[in-house]
């Protein structure tokens, strides 16, 4: 990592400017926490059909996810050239900068199924999701009025960030087919759902601060605070053959205080929806539209922002999906960007999803 101008990497790295882009960002310096500190879940990443009604077994779903920005939306929607730090705290200069922004993100998902006879048939849904980040960046910056030379910073951050957990999912298959034409004895020989008309999928999920953290450092790799999340997702199928998908979902993150810091950041709330189309075995098109927003405000003594101020973020994603081994391995390639920013960068993301249903722990 190179660093010019102690001052320039103390403030971009305390307003958690840079942190913003990566999955995990750095609070600020002087033991205080950031004050655009976003949630744990990223809307957007899976793919449409990842949260309809599994078969049995234990599925392998990895997201691979990489997004850039040069830009910083305010609290008003501009895109800035310039950061007004002093509307956060009027100890910090304003700044005209240049930033060059990129992240990956690689998450291995251990997801497992098993049909059960509670609350008419639903399957058991289990997951474990590690994830792993690397951030670069490039910034140039000059304080508003001069009295301070230029200032330039670069260097990038890698690691295993927060973990997510989940214990309790349920998934349900309704809505019969007319004169349906596949039985249901045949679905369950190959340990899949019977063809229904409509899924719905609830799930529990908690996410634990695995990542190192320390309120103050600058090369933090978790977001040092436990979420409690809670899911819904629905499906809807026009035709028996499930060809065409229409999805639905919301997910409500209840945040917990951060670690060594009297903050609580604020709730979360994201909507998604999503249109799958296959137009043979082998090929899936779909669109994906996703929405997060920021609900409570941030609370606690060592809030010294404006809390009443909320960021919030709207993406939309295009993708293709290819099955090279028929009904075990799927890999998905997806396009999209942020749109109607406020209090975040705006992100262009490139992802490639690999599914793969193993045979394994399905019961048969």
């Amino acid at each position: 990592m190179r660093l010019r101008h102690t001052w320039l990497r103390r403030i971009l790295w305390g307003t958690g400017v840079l942190g913003a882009l990566a999955l995990a960002p750095a609070p600020a310096s002087a033991q205080v926490a950031s004050p655009l500190q976003p949630g744990h879940y990223v809307p957007g990443i899976m793919n449409v059909r990842d949260m309809a009604t599994p078969p049995d077994g234990l599925i392998v779903v990895w997201y691979n996810w990489r997004t850039s920005s040069d830009t910083f939306v305010d609290r008003d929607g501009n895109e800035l050239s310039r950061l007004n730090l002093s509307e956060i705290d009027p100890g910090y200069p304003d700044l005209d900068v240049e930033l060059e922004l990129t992240g990956f993100a690689t998450v291995p998902v251990l997801f497992w199924a098993k049909r059960t006879r509670i609350l008419g048939g639903a399957r058991y849904i289990a997951t474990v999701a590690p994830n792993y980040f690397t951030a670069d960046y490039k910034i140039a910056g000059e304080v508003v009025g001069g009295g301070s030379d230029p200032g330039y910073a670069e260097g990038s951050l890698s690691g295993w960030s927060d973990l997510l957990v989940t214990p309790l999912g349920l998934s349900w298959a309704f809505g019969r087919f007319a004169d349906a034409t596949v039985p249901d004895d045949d679905m369950a020989a190959m340990g899949a759902p019977p063809l229904r008309r409509f899924n719905l999928t609830t799930l529990y999920s908690f996410v634990a601060p695995t990542g190192r953290y320390t309120t103050g450092a600058d090369d933090n790799l978790g977001l040092g605070f436990w979420t409690h999340q809670f899911q819904a997702f629905g499906y809807y199928y026009p035709s028996e053959y499930q060809t065409t998908a229409l999805m639905a979902g919301l997910t409500y993150e209840l945040n917990g205080g951060i670690e060594d810091a009297d903050v609580n950041p604020g709730n979360r709330l994201s909507l998604e929806w999503g249109l799958s189309q296959y137009f043979n075995s082998w090929f899936e098109f779909s669109v994906h539209g996703a929405h997060n927003w920021q609900i409570t405000d941030d609370a606690g003594a060592d809030v010294f922002w404006d809390s009443s101020v909320h960021d919030r973020k709207n993406s939309l994603m295009l993708g293709a999906g290819f099955w090279p081994w028929a009904g075990r391995l799927q890999l998905t390639a997806r396009w999209g960007f942020d749109y109607d920013v406020r209090q975040r960068f705006d992100n262009s993301n490139l992802m490639l999803n690999v599914v793969l249903l193993t045979n394994l722990l399905d019961g048969r």
